[in-house]
């Protein structure tokens, strides 16, 4: 027969455990006891006979709670991990993803869809190029001239309310592209989506999946008013350059699974970027955009479009 079982800190811990926690821990320790014993019905406490197999359960329960310790331990260390991924993308060369992570731990906990400041002066459209599956949707839109389609002719529409035309048979400057991105995204033309890659790169530890904003600059005429629709207005926009670039919201929203990081690969998803936000009290999402690819048209495109 075994020695008596002395109660010990794991009992302590166990006595202090709310009752859900409780069932947690004896559900956990029937199956080990189960497993261990091979005995399946219930121990009965006024059995002599079942003495030594109470002993058994209660050491089965303090292994429990110190493997239930040890599971905390290691995720709280795993959280800790979370600021030595910067690093590791560097030493890989995703100098872009490391900067944009840092930046995210360096700001106060904000999440989206409200944002810390955004970031522009560090993804250049150049270096998202030389991408294959950034530069096939790339070239996709100028192939494609997406700015002329029927979504942006809607999207002229959206735009031109409620602006000030020029006089019939006039013209004036519309949109400039050497603005900041900012500024220029604020009226956007049309977007297309970029996917993650299938494999680990520096352009999926930056953006992910990403889109690619249009905006275009030119000028604006208004041509004779519609016989028996006075209130409208025919508009035609001459589109002699088109803007594109990247634009992207850098959170940890929804559930997705990151990648395993670090010495022990642990597997990181979202969640874990929002508990340790909770934790720190840092952590602020943002959007990025990449500066503008600026094409001048050899023949302007014209689009014209109907509005109130």
């Amino acid at each position: 027969m075994s020695k008596p079982y002395i109660p010990g800190e794991e009992s302590k811990e166990y006595e202090q455990l709310t009752s859900a926690q409780k069932a947690e821990v004896q559900k956990e320790t029937d199956r080990r006891f189960r497993e261990q014993t091979g005995v399946t019905r219930s121990l009965d406490s006024a059995n002599a006979s079942d003495l030594e197999l109470r002993r058994t359960w209660l050491r089965i329960r303090d292994e429990v709670i110190a493997d239930r310790d040890g599971q905390a331990l290691r995720h709280d260390l795993d959280l800790d991990g979370l600021t030595a991924i910067p690093e590791e993308m560097r030493f890989d060369g995703w100098n872009e993803g490391a900067q944009l992570l840092d930046t995210w731990f360096s700001r106060p906990p904000v999440a989206s869809p409200n944002y810390t400041a955004p970031v522009t002066d560090l993804i250049k459209i150049s270096w998202v190029l030389q991408f294959p599956r950034a530069k096939s949707v790339y070239d996709e839109i100028l192939r494609d001239r997406i700015w002329t389609n029927d979504a942006s002719k809607r999207r002229f529409m959206d735009i031109l309310k409620g602006k000030v035309m020029p006089g019939e048979g006039l013209s004036s400057p519309f949109w400039d592209l050497s603005a900041a991105v900012t500024v220029v995204d604020q009226e956007w033309l049309n977007a297309r989506p970029v996917e993650n890659g299938l494999s680990v790169d520096g352009l999926a530890v930056a953006l992910g999946a990403f889109v690619f904003n249009i905006a275009v600059a030119g000028k604006i005429s208004s041509q004779p008013l519609l016989p028996g629709m006075l209130s409208m207005r025919m508009v035609t926009v001459s589109i002699e350059e088109v803007g594109i670039y990247a634009k992207d919201s850098f959170d940890f929203e929804g559930d997705q699974f990151l990648g395993w990081w670090g010495y022990r690969d642990t597997e990181y998803h979202n969640s874990d970027f929002r508990e340790w936000r909770a934790i720190n009290n840092a952590g602020g999402d943002f959007r990025v955009y990449s500066d503008i690819a600026r094409i001048k048209l050899a023949v302007p495109d014209t689009v014209t479009v109907t509005i109130p």
